[in-house]
């Protein structure tokens, strides 16, 4: 039996529709995997230029007879991440009292009338590349050092740095209980609180 014009037609309309639906598909497709493919490519640059920034102390006793048990002590701030840390705002506390220098926390922490003295580095509002540890303060008063790690020891002393990467995403960190593992915030603010030197 012959094939109708009117069922020809009807059969290339379907035809023309299957393929029209077919490509539509895969455009949908296409589209959902190049979005797929951008999500990753802004992860992958984000993960480029991470920071990690950890706070730590250091500090020996030298034994010979000649420095009678002088002390070293530093603390410092290292950032052993593959992108630059911008520290956008850093506290000193106390007893969880803030302050504004090194040397106003630390003749908190050992009392007395003691002045501290010490070398310092700038850390709040600076900018560490990765790789890089900056030394923020290096004791000099010796004598009061195993005050101020006794004092660190029994979580009295206390130094967090709020700080953000070149996307803007930002963490905090501090030494006595985030050992390296920053927490995610959503911005990094100074305020009255905020560490000064």
């Amino acid at each position: 039996m012959p094939v109708s014009d009117d069922a020809k037609k009807k059969r290339g309309i379907q035809a023309e529709m299957l393929v029209g639906v077919s490509a539509v598909f895969i455009g949908v497709c296409a589209l959902f995997v190049s979005l797929y493919e951008a999500k990753l490519m802004r992860e992958e640059q984000r993960s480029s230029v991470l920071p990690i920034l950890e706070l730590a102390r250091s500090y020996y006793v030298r034994s010979d007879e000649d420095s009678n048990g002088k002390w070293r002590l530093t603390f410092h701030a290292e950032n052993v991440g593959i992108g630059p840390a911008r520290v956008l705002d850093f506290r000193v506390t106390v007893d969880g009292k803030p302050y504004p220098t090194w040397p106003a926390a630390l003749e908190a922490l050992v009392g007395g009338d003691v002045e501290i003295f010490g070398g310092q580095s700038t850390i709040n509002g600076r900018t560490i590349p990765a790789e890089r540890l900056v030394t923020m303060f290096d004791l000099d008063t010796a004598e009061v050092a195993p005050q101020i790690v006794a004092g660190m020891n029994d979580g009295r002393l206390n130094f967090e740095a709020c700080y953000c990467s070149v996307f803007d995403e930002c963490w905090k960190t501090d030494y006595q209980t985030d050992l390296g593992a920053a927490r995610p915030v959503r911005r990094c603010e100074r305020d009255g609180d905020s560490f000064t030197q």
